[in-house]
């Protein structure tokens, strides 16, 4: 038993899982005016390693190339937050899928 438990050890320590945290959805009332634009998707992510964060500011960055792709407007708005777990470290995520009125 104990050198199965040897044998698996490595596998155990290397698995990684993935989690969606929230998923909001915003359908606005004049969502018709839209229905012939093009749908975008932007996605931004942070990394963890052993509890230390690196570029902290990712969701803003996600909002702001949101507001540069679509200038003119957007509609049915659906935002994921998501972590993606790995050994000692994680990955957090932002994914924006949004309908960009076109000028």
């Amino acid at each position: 038993m104990k050198k199965l438990f040897l044998l698996f050890w490595p596998v155990m320590l290397s698995a990684c899982t993935s989690s969606i945290h929230m998923s909001q959805m915003n359908v606005a009332s004049n969502h018709s005016e839209f229905e012939s634009d093009e749908v975008i998707e932007i996605e931004k992510s942070q990394k963890i390693i052993l509890g230390f964060v690196y570029d902290t500011n990712y969701v803003d960055q996600a909002y702001n190339k949101l507001l540069l792709t679509c200038p003119n407007g957007t509609s049915m708005i659906n935002v994921e937050y998501l972590t993606n777990h790995g050994f000692l470290s994680w990955t957090d995520k932002i994914r924006i899928k949004a309908v960009c009125k076109k000028a």
